[in-house]
């Protein structure tokens, strides 16, 4: 009598985080952050700048990306709405994962949702 356990015959799939895109905006003021692999680029109205990322920082924005619900964002609700009145950029959070697309609700750029407070100021970090 033989005893195949197929649980050690699965593939174990990794998702592949793809692209981090954060928008921000409002009359006459924009920023952009986009990261791909290990590369951050960070643009303004009057600036660009292009920084590489370590391992390390690649991992720590995969693992916080993993702890966040992706098919949720879309439907997070800002803590606050200064953006309405032009009194913080409307911002919001793009995130490719695989071959799937996911973007978050707008919230103000400086008070985003607790789910993405992490994945925020990591962001910002990244950029200084």
């Amino acid at each position: 009598m033989s005893i195949i356990n197929c649980s050690s015959q699965k593939k174990i799939v990794k998702s592949v985080v793809k692209e981090i895109v954060y928008k921000a905006h409002t009359r006459g003021s924009s920023e952009t952050i986009i990261v791909t692999d290990y590369t951050v680029h960070f643009k303004t109205n009057n600036s660009s700048k292009t920084n590489t990322i370590t391992k390390e920082e690649r991992e720590v924005l995969d693992e916080i990306i993993s702890s966040i619900a992706l098919e949720d964002i879309k439907n997070l609700k800002a803590p606050t709405s200064k953006r309405l009145y032009d009194g913080a950029l409307h911002a919001s959070i793009e995130i490719t994962v695989d071959n799937k697309h996911y973007k978050s609700s707008s919230f103000d750029d400086d008070s985003p949702p607790d789910e993405l407070k992490k994945l925020m100021n990591t962001l910002k970090e990244l950029i200084k």
